[in-house]
């Protein structure tokens, strides 16, 4: 081998050892955790990133120390790498012990403690309790409650644990000081304010937080401001600005919305454009409209119109289709032209019903209740028909229902998410009436007993004219079928001493049974069982009421056939409702006779909070045994017909004057139901009213006026859902009245649960 060969082939061998050798000094060959107590070392490991047999890299290190921080469990992380060795020193976060407020008066800890990220046996970082600082911030200042300030204090325990203590200083309310408009020509200031939620602050709005400063509500101003002008005709409007300054003093704020009202519009021409493979003309459509050519434009008319022709399309089997408002804006004549344009929709089918939240109500009694089951074709009808069952249960006070894309195009997933409330009361009442007097009440009732639905209720109640007891038990789902099974059991005592001159006492018991017949129709039957005493008859009492006078039996099945479309049973503002009731009493008991009545309601809401309620009945008694009892018949006035008192018109005795009742009656009620401007907050409503009715006998008996007449009253009154309970004053005038009626111009209630 040459000399130049030889010197060749030992440079290149140095050269080789020096790169293994820099290599075997850059692997790193061993990873030693130190510090760690709670956390596992293969967790350290897993979030490190760096294994043996690793080239050792700067950037590798720099990247294990941010993955080590971010996990949250180390407040202090190192990690040096020395001659092949890459050592990891942690000092672990301390753990949360406990939670703890002080200082705070208007919002108690359990409505605190769900806003925070911190809770006992969490991790403690100082990010989360600055995070949790800005919560409860927030959760102030949705009071009104700017001035407010949160500390947090650490207290070190051992085993490196830490309480944390909020210290809350609330201060006072910070107020709106004033409200103004700019940019407003159309609508003042004044009207401008009744429209939006937000309040100036007077003394008188101490119950209402309105005029206390909260971020959310001025953003819901925006929206309603924007509402009440495309109501209005003008479809430009827009809010510029909604600016809130605070005072010198911090004590209140300033707020000011500017707005662009635009130019006012009309509606053009309304048309509809349909697909030919339905088999519903357009002349037929065009008829369900209710917007007009030359109207003054409405957004809102648009969307019930929209809702008007969905519901149109699906009476006649059309389930999936798309109705667009194609809207043509003539800059010019100021018009506005909306072609609803109908067009098939895609088919869509029901994947999964997923239910959330419930933590005691089983799922069953929410599944029963949904008018969509796994399977079902999607109808939004149903599900808004689902969503009102499981409101009107009044097992939850939130009731959500979310349509959730599938990985399939045409099939979705529902998730009904609810929030529970509480079922279960134990309730003392006390109230007055001009009816009844003084009231006392006591009642334990659980509507959803057991998580089951089932409704159990014990009650009594005392008053001048009555003390009652009362036990029910209703199964809604008997024999897991739409069945509403149930017993009643009974002892009242009713005072009529004013009306007829004689005390009543009835005890016994009932069972019932409800099934549906379709969507809002129902069947519901009743037999039950009543001894019914007569005493304390005045000695002046009319005849019939003495021949009353004792015991009597009454074995008695009802049926009640009924039709319900109403929003809501205390204050409906739209649907109707239809009954017909036929009550037969015999079966060898001491009453016999046949009882039916056929009554209904229907209610529309005009406008916003203008709701229109107008009621009819007429009943007839059959006297099977000729000796019918005086408790039995049909009597009216009070809250049947207001401006008469209870049992103040109809046939009367001619000599003592007590009420006697009649066979045959027939009544009607209208009332109008709007907003007090300034009150609404308060919820206040005013009341107009106009009721009619008749009782007879349609029999001649010497010893008894029975004028038969229909009366006829009028009036106003005020009903207030305070704080503490309903209240109804009522002014009622009778128009049309005979002599023997008994009138009642001011009628008033109270009632409160404490």
């Amino acid at each position: 081998m040459t000399p130049p060969v030889r010197m060749l082939l030992t440079t290149l061998t140095l050269m080789l050892a020096m790169t293994l050798q820099a290599y075997a000094a850059d692997k790193v060959n061993k990873v030693v955790i130190e510090g760690n107590a709670r956390v596992e070392t293969e967790t350290v490991r897993s979030y490190l990133g760096i294994r043996e047999g690793d080239t050792h890299d700067d950037a590798r290190i720099r990247g294990a120390v941010k993955a080590l921080y971010a996990t949250g469990l180390f407040d202090n992380v190192e990690v040096n790498y020395d001659g092949g060795t890459v050592r990891v020193k942690v000092s672990e976060n301390p753990i949360v012990n406990k939670v703890a407020f002080e200082g705070n008066e208007n919002i108690d800890d359990d409505k605190l403690k769900p806003q925070l990220s911190l809770r006992p046996r969490a991790v403690y970082t100082p990010g989360k309790v600055q995070a949790d600082v800005n919560e409860i911030l927030a959760a102030y200042r949705r009071t009104g409650r700017f001035l407010v300030r949160v500390t947090p204090q650490i207290i070190r325990r051992d085993q490196n644990r830490v309480d944390v203590i909020y210290e809350i200083a609330e201060g006072e309310k910070t107020r709106i000081d004033r409200i103004e408009f700019v940019g407003n020509k159309a609508f003042n200031d004044s009207e401008l304010g009744n429209v939006i939620a937000t309040r100036e602050s007077t003394w008188w709005r101490f119950l209402s937080q309105a005029d206390s400063y909260d971020p959310d509500r001025i953003e819901f101003d925006k929206e309603l401001l924007r509402r009440f002008y495309i109501k209005n005709g003008y479809a430009d409007f827009k809010v510029v600005s909604a600016v809130a300054e605070l005072t010198k003093d911090r004590s209140g704020f300033f707020i000011t919305y500017t707005v662009s009202e635009g130019p006012e519009y009309n509606f053009g021409t309304v048309d509809v454009r349909i697909d030919s493979e339905f088999d519903i003309t357009r002349d037929e459509l065009l008829k369900v409209l209710t917007v007009k050519e030359g109207e003054q434009y409405d957004g809102s008319k648009v969307e019930k119109n929209i809702d008007a022709l969905v519901d149109t399309m699906g009476a006649k089997g059309f389930a999936f289709i798309e109705v667009e408002p194609r809207i043509n804006k003539n800059d010019v004549d100021r018009r506005i032209d909306v072609t609803f344009d109908i067009r098939p929709g895609p088919r869509v089918y029901v994947n999964r019903i997923n239910i959330k939240g419930n933590t005691r109500t089983r799922d069953y009694v929410i599944r029963r209740e949904m008018r969509l089951a796994e399977g079902d074709a999607f109808s939004s009808n149903k599900l808004q028909r689902s969503k009102d069952r499981l409101t009107y249960l009044g097992f939850f006070d939130k009731v959500d229902v979310k349509r959730e894309e599938t990985a399939d195009p045409d099939r979705l997933d529902l998730d009904v998410e609810v929030n529970e409330q509480s079922t279960g009361e134990f309730n003392i009442g006390a109230g007055f009436s001009t009816y009844e007097g003084l009231l006392a009440t006591a009642d334990v009732t659980e509507r959803n007993f057991l998580g089951r639905g089932q409704n159990v209720r014990v009650a009594f109640a005392l008053s001048g004219e009555r003390q009652d007891f009362n036990f029910s038990f209703t199964e809604p789902y008997f024999l897991n079928q739409e069945l509403a099974a149930g017993v009643d059991l009974f002892n009242e005592r009713r005072d009529y001493q004013d009306q007829s001159s004689y005390d009543q006492n009835n005890l016994g018991g009932a069972l019932r049974l409800g099934f549906p017949v379709a969507e809002y129709m129902k069947d519901n039957i009743r037999l039950g069982f009543t001894e019914t005493e007569i005493n304390n008859v005045g000695v002046g009492a009319s005849k019939f009421v003495k021949r009353d006078e004792g015991k009597r039996d009454s074995l008695m099945l009802s049926n009640t056939f009924s039709y319900d479309t109403r929003d809501s049973y205390l204050l409906p503002t739209r649907g109707y409702n239809l009954s017909y009731t036929a009550d037969y009493s015999g079966f060898g008991s001491n009453i016999n006779y046949i009882r039916n009545m056929v009554s209904g309601s229907w209610h529309k809401e005009l406008d916003d909070d203008l709701v229109l309620s107008l009621g009819a009945r007429v009943g007839y008694l059959a006297d099977l045994s000729g000796d019918l009892p005086v408790y039995e018949t049909f009597k009216a006035g009070g809250t049947t017909l207001r401006g008469f008192a209870r049992s103040g018109i109809g046939p009367r005795d001619r000599i003592s004057g007590d009420a006697l009742g009649g066979k045959y009656i027939l009544g009607n009620n209208a009332e109008l139901r709007f907003p007090i401007k300034g009150l609404e907050d308060f919820g206040v409503q005013g009341i107009l009213f106009s009721d009619g009715g008749i009782v007879s006998d349609f029999e001649s008996d010497p010893v008894v006026i029975d004028t038969k007449m229909y009366r006829m009253s009028a009036g106003t009154g005020i009903f207030w859902r305070s704080p503490l309970g309903p209240v109804r004053f009522e002014f009622g005038v009778p128009l049309v009245k005979a002599d023997e009626d008994k009138t009642e111009v001011f009628s008033f209630s109270f009632g409160t649960r404490f």
